[in-house]
């Protein structure tokens, strides 16, 4: 059985980094990733332009290591909803924050252009509690992100809310309102709640790979489920959310039990990922 994952990290710096990933990814019957970038001060850097710049070259780089173990990559860059929180205890006024924001994307557009990087991810709101203000700004940041990828023709990968309805509609009507392709959009981390009204729309879902949640997701036979681990590699923390190879190891789990079959398994790991992030099969 293949199988692909439709989000996850890695930390060349202090993880185990793309290289070992990619090759248990492959041991374990991996095709496809998408690898997605960390703040900046996950890899030990700081919080300048620079820095961004410098964890971006690291992101492009670690994608390669896993195009050399075998596996078809899309590559995403962003400014996490989570730094806005850490700007500002670094003092940094909102006034700042968004010009840093627009000098990141810069440097986004600028790899995209050079082929290395296909979109913006993760941007969004924060899930945790936080003063209002910063989840306003955190939102002003992902609209921004979504005039760049449609001006670019990017997918975006959004950090969100798990509020159900209220989350997924919210986001279909910021997206119409800039005019951007629906399917260009990841809802990333997605519950249950949100994917069902996610599949009401034309944007795309990951549903992280926790045995429950698969249970659930692939018993309500929803059509355009995507599947992710959102590996932080972080050795400090260990198996958050789920590792890459614990999605075959679950699925198989799920077969054996007669909840699904490799048929369900093939249209959710290699048709829907096809679909969704414009890639030729395995």
């Amino acid at each position: 059985m293949l199988y692909s994952d439709a989000h996850l990290h890695s930390n060349p710096i202090s993880g185990l980094g793309a290289e070992k990933i990619g090759k248990k990814m492959r041991e374990t019957g991996a095709w496809f990733a998408c690898l997605v970038s960390l703040p900046p001060y996950h890899y030990g850097l700081g919080l300048s332009v620079d820095d961004y710049r410098r964890s971006i070259d690291m992101l492009v780089s670690e994608a390669e290591k896993l195009r050399e173990a075998g596996l078809k990559v899309r590559v995403l860059a962003g400014f996490h909803p989570a730094e806005i929180d850490e700007h500002m205890r670094h003092g940094r006024s909102p006034e700042e924050i968004l010009d840093l924001a627009e000098k990141v994307f810069k440097i986004i557009v600028e790899k995209f252009k050079e082929g290395v990087i296909d979109g913006i991810g993760e941007v969004g709101r924060q899930h945790y509690s936080t003063a209002p203000s910063r989840i306003v700004l955190s939102e002003l940041i992902m609209i921004r992100a979504f005039e760049i990828a449609r001006d670019h023709d990017m997918i975006v990968h959004l950090h969100l809310e798990q509020g159900g309805y209220t989350t997924v509609k919210s986001i279909e009507r910021l997206v119409d309102l800039v005019r951007l392709r629906e399917d260009a959009v990841f809802l990333h981390h997605v519950t249950y709640n949100e994917a069902v009204y996610a599949e009401k729309t034309n944007m795309n879902y990951t549903v992280p790979a926790k045995y429950r949640s698969l249970k659930k997701v692939f018993n309500s036979n929803l059509s355009r489920l995507l599947i992710e681990s959102d590996f932080i590699d972080d050795p400090k923390r260990p198996g958050v959310s789920s590792y890459p190879w614990d999605i075959p190891r679950r699925t198989t789990r799920l077969i054996e039990e007669g909840i699904i079959d490799e048929a369900q398994a093939n249209k959710v790991f290699i048709d829907n990922i096809v679909k969704a992030y414009r890639i030729e099969p395995p």
